[in-house]
């Protein structure tokens, strides 16, 4: 079967029977995403850590920022306990410890310069709550169907133009005409991630200071994330569109192949009939 009947095949599923590797194959054949989507699992229950598929270990603390590197550019699924994180304004996103008026609010001061904001900043943020999550699960989405479990967020790193798609198709599929996403000085993953989580909706965020550099952001590029209840749904719609209107672009009349033709309205020059 070439690749074009595959992804036939997979448009051709109900939404029920799609599995998270036809997402993910969805995503990277019809908007040439750069990296693999990525699922994330919040480890609420210490047993089940033993139904992860894991194919690397951490040999020192990394950030949260550079599992999802590794996941959406390394194909490595790991799992980070509490106390293999390396980054200090991540812990209490994820309710691994209490926060600390006097060293965070001296964290976030380069940024925003004003005492009491840089204490507001951290006290804002989406947070697990304290002490219930004993670690985090990342990997390839696809590897998701291997260890039998859902994701809590789909992550995905992509360019403005892509996740205008993907976001579209997001809205169609949940019945929503417009969006709302949460900006924070930093923590722009986690806590981007962890936001998308708690409000069961999707967020999208820029890179931030650390994950720029730790999570090796390019600075083109947005943070996407997805609740996991949702991707399915959303891609279900995706692919719907594109066999109602012949193609994933929306550009023009909609319906042409990726990315589409990018031509003004009404231009005299770019008019052609099918031969």
């Amino acid at each position: 079967m070439g690749l074009k009947e595959a992804m036939a095949a997979i448009a051709a599923k109900p939404k029920d029977q799609l599995t998270y590797t036809d997402v993910a194959d969805t995503y990277v054949y019809y908007v040439r995403v750069d990296f693999d989507p990525v699922g994330i699992k919040f480890c609420m229950d210490e047993a089940e850590v033993a139904k992860y598929k894991i194919n690397a270990k951490a040999k020192a603390k990394l950030t949260y920022c550079q599992h999802l590197a590794m996941a959406r550019g390394g194909h490595k699924a790991m799992f980070m306990p509490a106390n293999m994180l390396l980054c200090e304004n991540a812990e209490p996103v994820f309710g691994f410890r209490e926060l600390d008026k006097e060293k965070d609010t001296k964290r976030h001061m380069k940024y925003l310069r004003n005492e009491e904001l840089a204490w507001q900043a951290p006290v804002g943020k989406a947070k697990l709550p304290l002490g219930k999550c004993y670690g985090i699960y990342t990997a390839p989405l696809a590897t998701f169907d291997e260890a039998g479990l859902d994701p809590d967020i789909v992550f995905f790193m992509l360019l403005p133009y892509q996740a205008y798609h993907v976001l579209n198709d997001y809205m169609a599929a949940n019945g929503r005409s417009s969006l709302t996403f949460n900006h924070t000085p930093n923590s722009a993953v986690c806590s981007g991630s962890v936001w998308a989580y708690v409000n069961n909706t999707a967020n999208m965020t820029t890179m931030c200071a650390g994950s720029k550099t730790s999570g090796k952001s390019d600075m083109s590029m947005l943070n996407l994330f997805i609740p996991g209840s949702q991707i399915k749904a959303s891609a279900a719609q995706f692919l719907r569109r594109i066999s109602e209107t012949g193609g994933p672009s929306v550009l023009g009349k909609g319906g042409e192949p990726w990315p589409g033709m990018d031509v003004c309205k009404g231009c005299p020059l770019f008019k052609y009939e099918a031969v």
